[in-house]
């Protein structure tokens, strides 16, 4: 089976014939409707927009050639031709389904009336589009829509640092606006290499050990004490990290599960 994903608690895998829902925590497995098109042997992501006992929860999953949707309950899919560049991750922000493709054009996705999506009008710095930068990831963190961007430089210390830098969407102005952030306050941030797994934010991170303005990646050599890696926002990312943690990030999508994190339903504001 082909893995697409991680979402509200559930990995998400698809084979020729149908799409598999697999609970992280108990195992349960809920399988929906066969697909009723070939377009389903080109599927490589999908998404729920809500958990699977929400009032009018759908998955959506992406091929590339179309967008299927499948409301949970119902016994069909429907598709939307879809046409442009390959989704790179997705994130709900704020009841809205935020997507960015590979060429780090940002759109919405809307379900009613009809399955679609849109571009979105974003302005970007100046100093994004200068050096030499790993794919970027999406973060919803509080009431903000975060750019989390891993730049590479030469230091004569570290080698080939990386550098995350870490950008707000800015809706005030249109078009909107990407605008820098030195410091994350109270909150941590949580990424993985691989872009079909969700990330997360934490505020107060103390309140469990872990530390504010800091971002955590999954660490995947044994050597480490710890299954993952604490790096400060705007602190070198020593260059043996870079390789281990971030390498395949450009071909993560066509690669086998690696680690990601899972977090249980507090995440998701149904518990305090």
């Amino acid at each position: 089976m082909r893995y697409l994903g991680c979402s509200y608690g559930y990995l998400i895998f698809s084979d020729r014939r149908h799409c598999h829902l697999v609970d992280v925590y108990t195992g349960t497995k809920v399988k929906p409707p066969k697909f009723q098109s070939e377009s389903n042997t080109l599927i490589y992501l999908g998404i729920l927009t809500a958990p699977l006992n929400s009032p009018n929860s759908s998955l959506i999953l992406f091929s590339r050639i179309s967008m299927l949707q499948w409301q949970v309950g119902t016994n069909s899919w429907t598709e939307h031709p879809h046409v442009g560049e390959l989704i790179h991750q997705i994130v709900l922000f704020k009841g809205q389904m935020f997507a960015m493709d590979f060429v780090q054009r940002l759109h919405t996705i809307h379900i009613a009336p009809e399955l679609g999506m849109q571009e979105v009008a974003v302005m970007w710095e100046q100093s994004m589009l200068i050096g030499l930068h790993s794919k970027p990831w999406l973060v919803v963190c509080g009431d903000m829509l975060l750019l989390v961007d891993l730049s590479v430089s030469m230091d004569q210390l570290f080698g080939f640092p990386g550098t995350f830098q870490v950008f707000r969407l800015d809706f005030s102005v249109e078009p909107a606006k990407w605008v820098k952030m030195d410091k994350l306050d109270n909150w941590a941030l949580f990424l993985t290499n691989d872009r079909r797994n969700p990330t997360f934010s934490c505020m107060n991170p103390e309140r469990w050990g872990g530390k504010s303005n800091y971002i955590y990646v999954p660490t995947k050599s044994e050597d480490f004490d710890e299954p993952w890696t604490a790096i400060e926002v705007g602190q070198p990312v020593p260059s043996s990290t870079h390789r281990m943690s971030f390498s395949s990030a450009a071909t993560a999508h066509c690669s086998p599960l690696n680690s990601l994190w899972v977090l249980p339903s507090l995440v998701y504001g149904v518990d305090q």
